[in-house]
């Protein structure tokens, strides 16, 4: 009996996994500009369909990248990228200055794009 319980409790976790959409993924990396890694800014990934996620760049590496809870990463799936670096990222009253082109904080001029996997995804930026 016990074996037919894990038979069926098994064929429920794959129907119910298969109905829960495409899922998400862990995502980690670097992001370099003019070669140099990145010091501080922000990451956004634009799937075609669903909720965004966003992470931070710290020296250089990609971490905390969210989609619904924290470090669960980000939609599987085709994404558009947007980077973002600014002065002062801190101080909400104080006058900023994008510390890289503008283009690559918007996902539909960046030309910027990953595929997201099932299962870890590391990921390289090289903005010039």
């Amino acid at each position: 009996m016990t074996r037919l319980r894990m038979a069926w409790a098994s064929v429920l976790f794959v129907f119910v996994a298969g109905c829960s959409g495409p899922g998400i993924a862990p995502v980690e990396g670097t992001v370099t500009y003019k070669g140099e890694p990145l010091k501080d800014g922000t990451i956004l990934f634009h799937p075609e369909k669903g909720r965004p996620a966003a992470g931070k760049i710290r020296d250089g590496k990609i971490v905390e990248v969210t989609t619904e809870t924290l470090n669960d990463g980000v939609p599987v799936g085709s994404v558009r990228v947007a980077i973002q670096a600014i002065t002062n990222p801190d101080k909400m009253d104080a006058p900023h200055k994008s510390l890289i082109p503008e283009k690559y904080g918007d996902p539909d001029k960046s030309e910027l794009t990953a595929d997201i996997k099932p299962g870890k995804n590391d990921l390289k930026f090289e903005l010039k």
